[in-house]
């Protein structure tokens, strides 16, 4: 027998609604690299079964978040400098191409997002730990990429980006004064439409968030080779 069509969209909203909550502890680092998913647990915590938790945790198995191993319980990705290395070489040979070919390119109306999505971002840069703040730094990144980028490019990109979300988090200084200032400094490219010179800048931007995490690195028996 067919669900009903308000039981499906019931179902996928409860399972949304875990997947959030669950990608939230684990890029807060309230559940540690390593650390195991205890189904039976988040059961209690949630309120719901555990059809609901497994799908998420297949879900954030998929974007990296989780590794779930044969025979193993699933346990959240382990965290090294070798990943992080991997993470932001990746993200300067993609975003830094993109964003000289979009900013080159520029409408004013698609300057106007960029400015927005800045203003939009400092209005909560004070509350850099909520969700809310990293949705919006998602969200000016990709004004900064999208004239210049297609969706294969975004998918991609989305992914890389929680990934690298989940160490600035976890081991980043709460201060996010000079990341601020790089932001303001790339509206500055698009509106003078210096592609060159936003490319250069973004690769000394992520040069530093990479740098940040490494000082501030301290691996831990659960993550020491969980790449």
């Amino acid at each position: 027998m067919e669900p009903a069509p308000s039981d499906t969209i019931q179902r996928v909203s409860m399972v949304d609604n875990v997947t959030e909550r669950l990608r939230h502890d684990l890029l807060a680092g309230e559940i540690k690299p390593g650390e195991r998913i205890r189904v039976a647990s988040l059961e209690k915590r949630f309120g719901v079964s555990h059809i609901p938790i497994r799908e998420a945790v297949r879900r954030l198995e998929s974007e990296g978040l989780i590794v779930a191993a044969p025979q193993r319980a699933a346990v959240a990705a382990g965290v090294d400098l070798e990943d992080l290395r991997g993470l932001y070489d990746l993200r300067r040979i993609i975003e830094c191409e993109v964003i000289q070919r979009s900013v080159d390119s520029m409408t004013p109306e698609q300057v106007d997002a960029v400015r927005n999505a800045l203003e939009t971002l400092e209005a909560v840069a004070n509350d850099h730990d909520s969700p809310v703040f990293w949705e919006l730094h998602r969200d000016f990144h990709w004004a900064l990429l999208a004239p210049g980028a297609t969706a294969w490019i975004e998918r991609v990109l989305d992914q890389i980006w929680l990934a690298s979300q989940r160490y600035v988090r976890l081991f980043v200084s709460k201060t996010v004064d000079e990341a601020m200032r790089d932001h303001r400094a790339l509206l500055a490219h698009c509106e003078r439409r210096d592609g060159e010179g936003a490319a250069e800048l973004l690769g000394r931007h992520l040069d530093r968030t990479e740098l940040a995490v490494r000082q501030a690195f301290v691996p831990t028996d659960e993550s020491e080779g969980e790449g």
